[in-house]
């Protein structure tokens, strides 16, 4: 009995040891199965990064294009400015103000309307003394063609948008780019209400500057003005002075908040002085009154230049020119209505419009450089 006891232990243990190979067999498998499925999981995760890499590079590739296709389009744009005047408006004058307002320095207002106002007209002498053209507040060939070298400059052979157009605003809407304030910047109290802030109380009246009558006809005349905050525009004009303003006072006015201002006045009486004062009220209800000034309507009685000038297609009008230029100055050459306000006097101009000028004998084409 032992002796078969003995033989089945021993059959037992023998069992025993043959079976130990089978599992750590089984248990090698097991684990290089596991490490299978990790090494699959990481590959499907690679996959998916690669696939994100891919998509990122794509839509890199797609705003340079789009970046190059939008200096294509300035470029282009600007090829179609001509002589710009005061005056003038249309989508050129607007890429103009564009242009301009990406420097501060020369274009601090940065409104981009385009209409060729008096805030654009002294932007434009601002970038011609930068660039070392002479001051006239016209963008002629000199002015275009440095305002196109510029553009080449900083568009074209660099391959990148100089940083102030991406912020201009046809530019940005383009690009779908919205431009953050700086830290501590002041915002202008319209542009701090669409931004939802709160401004302090508005107490300031607005500052009137730059006071003309402008277009003095034998029956009409402007009266144009600026201000350093949006503000609404008012006139009282009469024969006599000083002029006391009363409820019989003539007035013609706009609720329109600007900051370039224009009325109009009619139904004037032929060769007579008048005397004028301007209004401007903020949004808060601040205003401010000028000083009184005045201008003469023109003569019904029409001299040889004024004659010239209508037959030839012109109107007769006045306007702000140098000390030393007379009455119908030659308006084809660069210089005779280019000098500051306090450096200049009202004389009769002829009004040729749009690509023509007074040559000093009669309207002509306005020859291309």
């Amino acid at each position: 009995m032992k002796k078969i006891i003995t033989i089945l232990l021993g059959v037992s243990v023998l069992f025993g040891l043959l079976s130990i190979p089978v599992l750590a067999e089984e248990t090698n498998t097991s684990s290089v199965q596991e490490l299978i499925q990790a090494l699959q999981q990481q590959i499907e995760q690679l996959k998916t990064q690669i696939q994100a890499l891919v998509t990122q590079i794509e839509s890199l590739r797609q705003a340079k294009l789009e970046i190059k296709e939008t200096e294509k389009e300035i470029k282009v744009t600007l090829k179609l400015i001509r002589q710009l005047r005061i005056g003038m408006s249309g989508e050129d004058i607007e890429l103009l103000q564009e242009i301009l307002a990406t420097d501060l320095d020369v274009y601090p207002e940065g409104l981009v309307t385009g209409y060729f106002g008096q805030l654009t007209r002294n932007a434009v002498k601002r970038f011609q003394k930068i660039a070392g053209i002479e001051q006239v507040g016209v963008v002629g060939p000199k002015t275009l063609a440095r305002i196109n070298e510029l553009l080449v400059e900083g568009a074209g052979e660099s391959g990148k948008v100089p940083p102030g157009l991406l912020i201009a605003q046809g530019i940005r809407k383009k690009l779908d780019f919205e431009p953050k304030p700086l830290p501590g910047q002041e915002l202008p109290p319209g542009i701090a209400k669409k931004l939802g802030e709160i401004p302090a109380p508005d107490t300031t009246a607005p500052l009137i500057s730059e006071l003309s009558a402008i277009d003095t006809t034998t029956t009409s005349a402007k009266i144009t003005w600026v201000t350093n905050e949006e503000a609404d525009s008012k006139v009282w004009y009469d024969t006599v002075t000083p002029l006391v303003v009363t409820d019989l006072t003539p007035v013609e006015s706009s609720s329109e908040l600007v900051l370039e201002h224009e009325i109009a006045l009619s139904d004037l009486t032929p060769d007579t002085t008048y005397y004028y004062l301007v209004s401007s009220a903020d949004e808060a209800g601040n205003y401010e009154i000028s000083i009184e000034e005045t201008f003469s309507t023109l003569s019904e009685e029409l001299t040889e230049e004024e004659q010239a000038c209508i037959d030839s297609g012109g109107t007769v009008s006045t306007s702000l020119c140098c000390e030393a230029t007379n009455d119908f100055p030659n308006l084809c050459l660069v210089g005779p209505c280019g000098c500051a306000p306090e450096n200049s006097h009202q004389v009769k101009i002829c009004d040729c419009g749009l690509e023509k000028c007074f040559d000093g004998e009669e309207c002509v084409a306005i020859e291309s450089e």
